[in-house]
């Protein structure tokens, strides 16, 4: 098991290559009118196809919109970019503006939510016939959740040195790497939650038809009193149906294993859904997952995958190259929906999970916890309630506590060895959080829940206020969108060349992609 101390990265002298981690961000938004209403428009054809534009595409909706970023070794250089895409964004939206929470706004129906159309080629109706599928098996009210996927990973040099001292080869370390990571990751991601979850509160349209123990927070709104993330709990994305799964994150072997389990073996419930009907496909298959993204975890590994390759074959085949994390609500304070100070913090826990030592994780380990994830999520600001580590119990306050001292202690690596003491923004975001841990009324949560509280407000009207704010700076902020105009006019040529080509029957292509699986 692969595992290095701060002092033998500093000996190594590899602890300069840590002012280059790799860094990128996928941000969903749902597209509002100027009622506050999910869009029912199109995708605005200034944004280019959604289907080949690679800044500007959506998730399950039409109205969903995802703004990607490349991949930069500066965290404000990333945010910068984001910024910017927003602006270019905002200034093709006309009249219609961006939902700023996680939990959508008040959507009286499902059928008020526009499944995304990606064209009449076999790769766009690929995207197409998943996202019906996905409506299909979850609902669409689910799908119109928004969130951040931050993409983590060390930079080549770094770990290229780490390697030689362990005497393995590139791809094994990498592997081993990333794979301890993402099990520490579920052993800590929680604090992320606990002190940036953004989701207390849900539209009583959200949970129409669903079962659920909230309480009525005013005439049009759930919530628990100490949640942090609905988003990340029963409420919102979870899939009974993968409860049994228990994907192994203990080695690549296992892992592909698991989830070509998963994409392979049929589920009854989806097996009487049918995959097809009154002639139209309403699934890709009945499996378990239809697809790989359809396996919801907090983290994933991942591969960059070539159109029309199976990402499982090719993360096998190639390893590991970067870790997704999945966890992270839209900042109501933000029109970028994440700040700077979040993603030190991603970082640190980050570096945390990767100094720390990272035994296997067993099934009980497993279920464990997810019970401690349930009770962050549904109850986090609860400090005084309990949960189970590897140490033992332990209550929320103690155990954040000593997991942000283990954190300050790399901060402060970071701050002096890494940056060479340009400045102590590392240290000064741990040291910010343990005031928060002292005061939990200053989280995301806890400061989201005070204010509609506080000014007798619904989620609806506390969204809508901030989303006008929001639309109103981007409404002033002048920026050179030669870059993202020539990007969107590209992929509609791009989107348009792909429909022009000649096509397969769609039931030969879907067929083709399924058994790629090796």
């Amino acid at each position: 098991m692969i595992r290095f101390s701060l002092e033998e990265i500093k000996k190594s002298n590899a602890a300069s290559e840590l002012n280059f981690i790799n860094r990128g961000i996928e941000k969903e938004s749902l597209r509002i009118d100027s009622s506050g209403k999910i869009s029912q428009k199109s995708h605005p054809p200034g944004l280019g196809a959604a289907l080949t534009n690679p800044y500007i595409t959506t998730d399950f909706s039409e109205a969903l919109l995802e703004l990607v970023t490349p991949t930069f070794n500066s965290a404000s250089e990333c945010l910068e970019f984001l910024k910017e895409l927003h602006v270019f964004v905002n200034q093709n939206l006309e009249e219609e503006s961006l939902w700023p929470l996680s939990m959508p706004c008040s959507i009286e129906s499902e059928e008020d939510i526009p499944i995304g159309n990606y064209g009449t080629s076999n790769q766009g109706m690929m995207k197409t016939v998943y996202r019906r599928g996905l409506s299909n098996r979850y609902g669409s009210m689910m799908q119109a959740i928004a969130g951040i996927h931050y993409n983590f990973s060390f930079s080549d040099k770094f770990l290229n040195a780490l390697a030689d001292i362990s005497a393995k080869e590139i791809k094994e370390f990498k592997n081993e790497v990333y794979l301890g990571i993402a099990r520490n990751f579920r052993r800590y991601g929680w604090l992320y939650l606990l002190l940036y979850g953004s989701s207390p509160v849900a539209s009583k349209t959200f949970a129409t038809n669903r079962v659920h123990d909230l309480q009525d927070l005013n005439t049009e709104d759930l919530f628990k009193p100490h949640s942090t993330s609905l988003r990340m709990g029963d409420l919102g994305y979870i899939s009974h149906a993968q409860d049994s799964l228990n994907i192994s994150y203990n080695s690549i072997e296992e892992y592909s294993s698991d989830l070509k389990n998963a994409l392979k073996t049929t589920y009854e419930e989806y097996k009487e859904l049918g995959e097809f009907k009154d002639g139209e496909r309403v699934q890709l298959n009945d499996s378990i997952i239809q697809i790989e993204n359809e396996y919801y975890s907090t983290i994933r590994p991942k591969r960059v995958c070539p159109t029309g390759e199976r990402p499982i074959n090719v993360l096998n085949k190639e390893g590991i190259d970067y870790l997704e994390l999945r966890c992270i609500d839209l900042n109501p304070n933000s029109f970028i929906g994440i700040s700077e100070e979040q993603i030190y913090f991603l970082d640190l826990l980050i570096l945390y999970s990767f100094f720390t030592e990272s035994p296997h994780i067993s099934e009980a380990e497993s279920i464990q916890l997810f019970k401690t994830h349930k009770t962050v999520v549904n109850e986090g600001r609860k400090i005084e309630a309990s949960i189970t580590t590897l140490q033992g119990d332990t209550s929320i306050k103690e155990e954040a506590l000593r997991i942000l001292s283990g954190m300050k202690e790399i901060a402060d690596f970071m701050d002096k060895e890494v940056a060479e003491g340009a400045n102590s923004k590392w240290s000064d975001t741990i040291n910010n959080q343990k005031k928060v841990i002292e005061n939990l009324d200053l989280s995301f949560s806890g400061m989201l829940l005070n204010e509609i509280e506080n000014k007798e407000i619904t989620l609806q009207e506390y969204g809508l206020n901030l989303s006008r704010a929001h639309k109103e700076q981007m409404d002033n902020l002048e920026i050179d969108n030669r870059h993202f105009s020539n990007s969107s006019q590209e992929s509609l040529l791009a989107a348009k060349k792909i429909e022009e080509e000649p096509q397969v029957n769609f039931e030969v292509y879907l067929k083709d992609f399924l058994d790629k699986i090796s």
